[in-house]
């Protein structure tokens, strides 16, 4: 493996952090925080260089269903996110799989923590 190889795959973590800087606007609705990749919105990511020598990151998204009206903003909010925390990314590639088998389960365990917290009711809560 090369050094620069080494480079590449260095920035993937730090695009999955950028990633998770985009927040679900249904979470926010509820009053929760949830980036995409806790939210299990974010099934991949590739950092490569391209064929002109310039870095290129593919970012494989899902919603959390098959109507979800917000893929452009995650869409766009992936972009700059990435843009303004990996500067070394020239280019991002967005690819869209299929949302039908989302499920809390896909959530990371943070994620889940949170909404659990947001699903606290009174019955739950001892005092």
């Amino acid at each position: 493996m090369s050094v620069d190889d080494v480079a590449v795959a260095d920035l993937e973590p730090r695009v999955f952090q950028a990633c998770n800087m985009v927040y679900d606007p249904c979470s926010l609705g509820v009053g929760r925080r949830l980036g995409i990749v806790d939210m299990g919105l974010v099934r991949g990511v590739r950092v490569e260089r391209i064929s002109d020598g310039r870095l290129r990151a593919a970012v494989d998204l899902i919603t959390t269903g098959p109507f979800c009206m917000y893929t452009p903003f995650f869409e766009q909010s992936v972009r700059q996110e990435i843009g303004k925390l990996v500067p070394e990314v020239d280019e991002v590639e967005v690819e869209w799989g299929d949302s039908t088998d989302w499920s809390e389960a896909m959530m990371t365990d943070e994620g889940k923590a949170i909404l659990r917290i947001g699903r606290l009711t009174p019955a739950t809560v001892t005092r």
